[in-house]
């Protein structure tokens, strides 16, 4: 089974000293290269427009891999987001959730092919085991708090595992993202890395 590991994150300052661009996030891929995110729309548009970025293989800006932009009028814009590659072709669309805030926030990802992923913050599994230590936590907070070592640490589960939308959805990820370690991983043989790789962008940015 073909599997890329890789993880997002904040660019160093000799990585944004060296970049033609805005350089925003870094996606380090385990055994390869670097993917450079630039927080920008395709076509020069107003970064205001929506939660555009490209996807870069070199700092110099010469090799796109792909772009994600607001979907335009006319295409069902439902809060979608389309991922294009170089050539134009239409790779993805990406519906984040309307509140990340939400108990399980809901990430959907929409292939050509019909295919529909969805990913739900809080595996079942990560619930679970949440609800096993959370009176352990209670009480390493309450220690914490009155022994004066400072405020509680309390985080729901963020392990985000995205399935086929067919039946009960309980097949194999295709995507899985670890919180604990902050990694993705992908099956390639069944999901082009570049709509995963957008997908972890927008699933690391800010709510």
């Amino acid at each position: 089974m073909s599997v890329t590991v890789f993880s997002v994150h904040a660019p160093s300052a000799q990585e944004k000293d060296e970049a033609a661009y805005s350089l925003q996030r870094v996606i380090r891929v385990q055994g390869g290269n670097p993917v450079y995110v630039a927080r920008t729309c395709p076509g020069n548009a107003p970064a205001e427009s929506g939660p555009g970025f490209t996807l870069y293989e070199d700092l110099a800006g010469h090799r796109p891999v792909c772009s994600v932009a607001q979907r335009t009028a006319g295409t069902g814009s439902d809060g979608g987001l389309t991922v294009t590659g170089p050539g134009g072709d239409e790779l993805a669309v990406l519906q984040p959730p309307a509140r990340r805030k939400g108990w399980r926030p809901r990430w959907e990802v929409h292939l050509p092919d019909g295919t529909r992923l969805v990913g739900r913050g809080g595996t079942a599994t990560s619930w679970v085991l949440y609800v096993v230590v959370s009176p352990l936590l209670l009480v390493y907070n309450v220690a914490s708090l009155l022994g004066g070592y400072g405020g509680p640490e309390w985080h729901l589960p963020t392990r985000t595992a995205w399935r086929r939308k067919v039946g009960l959805g309980l097949g194999r990820a295709l995507v899985k993202f670890s919180g604990m370690r902050d990694k993705y991983k992908i099956r390639t043989k069944h999901l082009d890395t570049r709509v995963a790789y957008a997908q972890a962008v927008l699933h690391d940015l800010p709510g």
